[in-house]
């Protein structure tokens, strides 16, 4: 349970990392095609955040902070944008990164095998 512990603290990692990097482009580069109703910027650059928080989370093994980025970042536009024929499709994609990534650190700590101590 160790390795699932760590392998969902790398995924949570690597999905924040690349949220962040989606959100900061599709705000910053206007062809990026932000076109959606009610998108604005600091929605985006709320969310690029969120996922940043996610990144320090997942890397410290917090699963309940990796899930509650889920859930503030899937529900109000990472679903919308699944259904969407475009490359913010992928947003909703590693937005369910997080959720399995939350999963498996709560499964992994749940099991009596701590996170590994910070040096």
């Amino acid at each position: 349970m160790k390795l699932v512990h760590l392998l969902s603290r790398g995924l949570g990692a690597v999905c924040g990392a690349a949220l962040a990097l989606a959100w900061v482009y599709a705000v910053w580069i206007p062809a990026a095609g932000i076109a959606l109703t009610g998108m604005s910027f600091v929605v985006g650059i709320a969310l690029a955040l969120a996922a940043l928080i996610a990144v320090i989370a997942s890397v410290h093994g917090h699963a309940a902070v990796v899930v509650i980025v889920f859930v503030a970042s899937f529900f109000p536009v990472g679903a919308v944008l699944m259904t969407a024929d475009h490359w913010l499709r992928w947003i909703g994609v590693l937005d369910l990164g997080l959720l399995v990534a939350g999963v498996g650190m709560w499964l992994g700590a749940r099991a009596g095998e701590r996170a590994l101590p910070s040096a």
